[in-house]
């Protein structure tokens, strides 16, 4: 009898371990689910898209820009945000196969550089839920991407790279104190030019300053056409695709007065010694408020609910050559000793 009674003690215990284990075995079977399910999944990254016309160091510029901001809104690339690039190598013809191809990988949003990419993008994106942003385009009214300053259109909307000759005349009195006429050459062919001569002679009365212009049709005529801005105490050279790129010429006779050359671009200053000074809006802060108009579209804000972004002086950079204003005997200003302007 007490050899039984020990026998159903220790079935009795063996039982109330074996139903602990099960407990605890149905109990983690409980919380491991649990545990597995909580682990959260990362969001895929959303798809930016970027049609350039072509590679250029400043156009580059603008996308670095467009890229920094999206990171310091937490866009990071490859982690939170993909790129997808293409450009037309300066095509217009294969502008639309280029906007094809960023299209077809379903972007958020589309990042169109130069007026004619902006304006290819107007005609053959066909979704009209992917919205559109761009930059560098001068007048975007005039080349009727959108319908007027204060609104965009019901699709795209962005930075315009047009001047503000008001802070462009300021500058050039801090740096040429002493300058009382400046110079100006143009091709009256072209609209944009015309447009900005008229821009011009508004800002230089404001400015107190007289203003000459002349002419070119081409860059045959440059040399001498520039040769006839007599008496001037600066040269100022317009945006003007055939001003800008005859600006070596231009400077072979400035050189001869003594003249400086103040330019809307920032990238012949850096080749070499032909421009004394650059005052222009930096590319990359037109990447960077096209990023934050891209950021609001995102979220779902409409185009036609922003104005259009103008550079404002704070996004104006300015570019110093010492060397090109001593060899023209100009003092450079106190004032601008510590500016961190200088490219040489």
């Amino acid at each position: 009898m007490k050899l039984l009674s020990e026998c159903v003690q220790r079935f009795g215990k063996r039982r109330g371990m074996a139903t602990a284990l099960l407990s605890m075995a149905l109990g983690l079977g409980t919380i491991l689910p649990t545990a597995t399910h909580a682990q959260t999944v990362s969001p895929a990254p959303i798809v930016v898209g970027i049609a350039n016309f072509g590679p250029h160091p400043a156009l580059s510029r603008t996308i670095q820009g467009f890229k920094d901001e999206m990171q310091a809104h937490g866009y990071v690339e490859n982690k939170t945000v993909r790129y997808v690039y293409s450009d037309a190598n300066f095509t217009p013809s294969l502008i639309p196969q280029t906007l094809a191809q960023i299209v077809a990988q379903h972007p958020s949003v589309i990042l169109t550089i130069t007026t004619p990419v902006a304006q290819a993008a107007v005609r053959n994106v066909s979704d009209t839920g992917t919205p559109l942003v761009f930059s560098q385009v001068t007048d975007p009214v005039k080349a009727g991407i959108v319908p007027d300053w204060q609104h965009g259109s019901a699709r795209i909307n962005g930075t315009s790279s047009v001047t503000d000759y008001n802070a462009v005349l300021d500058f050039a009195k801090k740096v040429f104190p002493m300058a009382k006429k400046f110079g100006v050459l143009y091709n009256s062919g072209e609209v944009n030019d015309v447009a900005a001569i008229a821009s011009l002679k508004e800002a230089a009365a404001k400015a107190g300053l007289d203003m000459v212009a002349t002419s070119a049709d081409s860059s045959v005529d440059v040399p001498q056409r520039a040769g006839t801005l007599q008496g001037i105490d600066f040269f100022y050279a317009i945006g003007s695709s055939l001003v800008q790129s005859s600006l070596p010429a231009v400077a072979s006779v400035t050189d001869h007065m003594h003249v400086p050359i103040l330019s809307a671009e920032h990238e012949l200053i850096r080749k070499g010694d032909i421009i004394a000074v650059a005052y222009a809006p930096s590319y990359e802060s037109q990447g960077a408020h096209a990023a934050d108009m891209a950021l609001q579209m995102i979220k779902g804000v409409k185009p036609s609910a922003m104005p259009v972004y103008r550079a404002v002086p704070a996004d104006y950079k300015a570019l110093i050559n010492r060397r090109k204003m001593a060899a023209l005997n100009l003092p450079i200003p106190a004032a601008l000793d510590a500016c961190n302007c200088f490219v040489n």
